[in-house]
């Protein structure tokens, strides 16, 4: 595999724009990725999309018995369409989603392809998944994920890199929404009449804040805030929204037991809380550091080292670790910049990276013991 020739294939799934809820142009993208496995043999599943989501993509690879190997990718980006040009800078190509993560997704294809062409037998089966609403947390598709972690023994997520880096830690997410609900009244003849859901919004947000605890890996950040009607009326409703991170799952529950327990100084004012934990951690366990060490002696075999790191934002390998299926993270493009107009990847590595997925593909679904297959 050559850099230059995965960039020729990848630009051609970049250039179709798929910000999350573009039902029509995922649509594109799946059928173009589709149509790409098609030659590879792999049995191709399309999962109809619901709520307002895009369809999800399948494609499974049969092999022996053995536990086996889940890749899963998204294929939605946080970019509206013409926002990000495509352009190349020297090592550098620009391009909507082309390091979150159509770079990676594209690699875990490019790995699949090298596999099959080689001849390689499988000593379990392969499967990957493209699945179009990460980038909002996966409501339509964390159970398929999870669901398909569970047939395999190890899962690769090919999210961005910095570097010659593997993830093996992830912060767990939960979203909230707080609902105040007051009475309103007019503000100059009946001021006493009303119960402010402004007032007492403003009176929770510092509890909330308070709730972050930097040194145990905790933020509770209130992000956005809403409310009232006129400025002459007292406000009879207001809400905010709610980001937790958390670095371990007793955390985050009980983040939330606190955002439950909440009660109003005014007692005519009433809270709700909706919303949940999205995604719990993806934990740095002993079959983890095991799988960063195995993609470690690959990449020396391919002339970089290795480094480990650790995230606060979220991916699909949350779900995957949660389902009980070792995890390794950030085996995707190397990069930088994205969710942004500069986002982009770097084009030499490129080779390296789909070298590293394959790699560790035969690792752990190959006909050689682990380990011993680069």
């Amino acid at each position: 595999m050559q850099s230059e020739d995965i960039l020729n294939g990848l630009i051609r799934w970049v250039e179709i724009d798929t910000p999350t809820g573009a039902v029509d142009n995922i649509g594109r993208l799946i059928d173009l990725i589709a149509s790409d496995f098609a030659p590879l043999g792999g049995e191709v599943e399309r999962v109809a999309g619901r709520d307002g989501m895009g369809d999800h993509l399948i494609v499974r690879f049969a092999g022996g018995p053995g536990p086996g190997v889940l890749i899963t990718s998204h294929i939605d980006t946080v970019c509206a369409p013409g926002s990000v040009a495509i352009r190349r800078d020297g090592d550098r190509q620009y391009g909507p989603g082309i390091a979150d993560m159509k770079g990676g997704g594209y690699l875990a294809f490019c790995a699949m392809r090298d596999i099959v062409a080689s001849g390689t037998s499988l000593s379990g089966p392969v499967t990957l998944i493209y699945n179009s609403d990460e980038e909002i947390g996966s409501p339509t598709s964390h159970a398929l994920i999870q669901d398909e972690a569970r047939k395999h023994g190890a899962a690769l997520i090919p999210e961005p890199a910095r570097g010659d880096e593997v993830i093996t830690f992830r912060k767990g997410r939960a979203k909230y929404t707080l609902d105040f609900h007051g009475r309103e009244s007019h503000a100059g003849s009946a001021f006493g009449d009303g119960h402010s859901a402004i007032l007492e919004l403003a009176r929770a947000i510092r509890r909330i804040e308070g709730m972050t605890d930097l040194n145990a890996g905790t933020t509770v950040n209130v992000g956005r805030v809403r409310g009232g009607t006129e400025p002459n009326v007292v406000a009879g409703h207001a809400a905010c929204d709610i980001d937790v991170r958390f670095a371990d799952d007793d955390l985050g529950a009980a983040v939330e037991a606190q955002l439950r327990a909440m009660t109003a100084q005014d007692p005519d004012v009433n809270i709700v809380l909706s919303g949940e934990i999205e995604k719990p951690c993806l934990a740095r366990t002993p079959e983890t550091l095991s799988m960063m060490n195995a993609a470690t002696q690959i990449n020396a075999g391919l002339g970089a080292p290795m480094v480990e790191t650790r995230s606060g934002g979220g991916s699909d390998g949350n779900f995957t670790c949660a389902a009980g299926v070792p995890t390794l993270d950030g085996l995707g493009a190397i990069g930088n910049n994205w969710h942004s107009p500069d986002e982009h990847i770097l084009i030499s590595p490129l080779a390296r990276r789909a070298a590293l997925l394959k790699g560790l593909i035969l690792t752990y679904a190959g006909t050689a013991p682990r380990g011993e297959q680069q």
